[in-house]
């Protein structure tokens, strides 16, 4: 068989001299062919199999997708509760393995926290609403949700169930109290908050609110709330108990007489918050002297009180005590006292006394009967001020603030001020509301931030008169300005009762004649974005203009980020309109050219005139809709 094989092949071969020399020649060139013939045929082969192993692969992934969502909407369909279950299946850039896309577990760590630390996660959530919704997080959240021990009664909401008539509204609250506690409790569940807000109290409800407390006191509770809202100006007598607990951290009392026979055991008490509460001398310090660890102390429209001292309280870090009627002196002497707060009553004159708080960092002010000599008494004794805060302080009218750790800095309504010689290095913010401008600064290298608010707007807008010379206290505000780094770069923002005016710089600034002024100076570090919302979130302006070198790109940025407003915007979730940004309120009408604009006085002239600072300077206006009242369009000015 051989023997032919071998004839056959000879057979078809030239059996010439030349002809078997040919085939020696090409002998090696024909194995190369069938090689590569051969590598061919392999390489398609495997490039088939890689397609369809990717086939597999994807047809297995969407197996998968559909397993897992189809498990996911029988378990949401079953439990009713959406949201992520224990462990979630998701893929991990991990690499490929045969083809195969590895999907990796990943752990659900927010579910392996402790009972303890979710408890503290709650607590942290003022709205019991909110804390609920933490919930979805996972099953286990869900769970100890259940568990959580804060309860919230307030009568303001409560209704009376429909068709229930031979009980009063009082009394379904007080059962559904009842209820509720006897619920908590059976389930061992203690309580670490209880909030409870009164429209009505009488003897029957202060019954139950004794027994309500006992209950919470018994039950290790953290924080108790109790508020009478009634009209008028009434006290009531709370239950004894509320002021016997040795787990209490937190206790918050409107409308409560405290008794000088009522004894206090609260050893553990931090905060401790009396509004509307009737309180004198020797309660307070009842009260101070059985609570050593309080940090945090409010007085709040409170009344009996003429004198308070606070001292011994190693821990206290906050005092505010607020239009408390017929208080005239307030002395307070502790070591690490961080801020205090205080508003008195339009007709009392209380005397300040903080000798012994050397270490306040944040000081609040607000009293119409304070003079510049008390003030100059207090603010020097507090050498580590970093933050002051002066409001409606009527009687102040010539005051030094000189202080090397100053870096917050607040004049508002100090309507007869009539100079404030501002001595501050370190300050970093400034703020300032009144109808002239009574500050200077020696030195303000520091500043980052401020914001000038000069009269009322809606006093009316003075009218437009472009050659009328400017007032005096322009020329000490323009001086303020110019003491600016202006290499560091900053900005300013005018705006007007209808207009907002963005300088790039602050050299050469000119403002507007018109009441209600408001000017904001911050860093050139600022974003257009942020920049536009601090500008035209509130205002809702008719125009906006920008003053910038010829070179600058910022007029186009800002044509851009409005331009954005035409569109539908989908920035903003939620439905109520004060929680929407600009862009649902305003849109782009058009780019004006000034030169071309008609009238010759008001706000357009003004810009022609006086708003450019010199020929390197050049202006663009836009015009501004009010997308609610102007749907078919309007002028922006006149």
């Amino acid at each position: 068989m051989e023997d032919n094989m071998k004839r056959k092949s000879m057979s078809s071969t030239p059996q010439d001299e030349t002809g078997a020399i040919d085939l020696i020649t090409q002998a090696p060139g024909i194995e190369r062919k069938r090689k590569k013939k051969e590598s061919n045929t392999i390489d398609q082969n495997v490039e088939r199999q890689k397609q369809q192993t990717a086939e597999n692969s994807e047809s297995l992934d969407k197996c998968i997708t559909q397993e897992a969502g189809s498990r996911k909407k029988r378990k949401r369909e079953k439990s009713n509760i959406t949201g992520k279950r224990g462990k979630l299946r998701k893929k991990q850039p991990g690499g490929v393995v045969n083809g195969i896309e590895k999907i990796v577990e990943s752990t659900d760590h927010i579910s392996q926290l402790p009972e303890s630390v979710i408890h503290h996660i709650l607590s942290l959530i003022r709205c019991t609403k909110g804390a609920a919704r933490t919930s979805v997080l996972s099953k286990r959240w869900r769970d100890v949700w259940t568990s959580f021990s804060v309860l919230t009664f307030d009568q303001r909401k409560f209704q009376k169930p429909e068709g229930v008539q031979d009980k009063s509204k009082n009394e379904m609250f007080k059962d559904f109290i009842d209820r509720s506690l006897q619920s908590q409790l059976e389930q061992n569940l203690g309580i670490r908050k209880f909030e409870l807000h009164l429209t009505s109290y009488d003897q029957e409800m202060a019954r139950g609110m004794e027994q309500w407390v006992g209950l919470a006191t018994e039950n290790n509770i953290k924080e108790l709330g109790l508020h009478v809202h009634t009209r008028g100006n009434n006290v009531h007598n709370f239950p004894r108990n509320a002021f016997a607990s040795d787990t209490l951290t937190r206790l918050r009392l409107q409308s409560c007489k405290l008794e000088t026979s009522c004894a206090v055991k609260l050893p553990h008490l931090q905060k401790l918050y009396l509004r509307d509460c009737n309180v004198d001398e020797q309660r307070i310090q009842h009260i101070i002297s059985s609570c050593p660890l309080i940090e945090d102390l409010r007085l709040i429209s409170c009344t009996g009180l003429k004198f308070l001292q606070i001292s011994s309280l190693l821990k206290l870090d906050r005092v505010e005590v607020y239009n408390c009627r017929g208080l005239k002196k307030i002395e307070v002497k502790a070591a690490k006292l961080q801020t205090f707060w205080y508003c008195g009553k339009n007709r009392t004159s209380c005397k300040l006394i903080l000798s012994g708080c050397e270490s306040l960092k944040r000081l609040t002010l607000e009293d119409k009967k304070m003079t510049d000599n008390q003030f100059r008494e207090l603010f020097f004794g507090l050498p580590l001020l970093e933050k002051l805060d002066l409001s409606k302080c009527l009687k102040l009218k010539n005051i030094t603030i000189a202080s090397h750790r100053l870096n917050r800095l607040v004049l508002r309504g100090c309507e007869n001020l009539q100079g404030a010689e501002i001595d501050t290095p370190n300050l970093l913010s400034f703020e300032y509301q009144g109808d002239k401008m009574p500050f200077s600064f020696l030195n303000p290298i520091s500043l980052k931030e401020a914001k000038l608010s000069f009269g009322s707007a809606s006093a009316g807008q003075l009218k437009f008169d472009h050659n009328k010379d400017e007032p005096f206290w322009f020329k000490k505000l323009r001086d303020f300005l110019g003491k600016f780094d202006h290499n560091t770069g900053f900005k300013l923002v005018v705006r007007t009762n209808k207009n907002v005016i963005i300088y790039e710089d602050l050299r050469g600034i000119s403002l507007p004649p018109v009441r209600g002024l408001k000017l904001e100076i911050i860093q050139s570090s600022v974003g257009t974005e942020e920049l536009l919302n601090s500008s035209l979130q509130k205002w809702h302006p008719e125009t906006l203009s920008v003053v910038s070198s010829s070179s600058s790109e910022f007029p186009k940025l800002v044509h851009e980020k409005i331009m954005e407003s035409k569109k539908d915007p989908t920035c903003c979730t939620s439905n109520h309109s004060n929680n929407k940004c600009w862009r649902h309120s305003l849109k782009f009408g058009k780019k004006v050219n000034l030169k071309r604009a008609k009238g010759k006085s008001g706000w357009i002239a003004w810009l022609k005139l006086k708003s450019c600072p010199t020929d390197l300077y050049e202006i663009t206006c836009f015009s501004l809709l009010n997308k609610k009242s102007d749907k078919h369009g309007r002028k922006a000015f006149s």
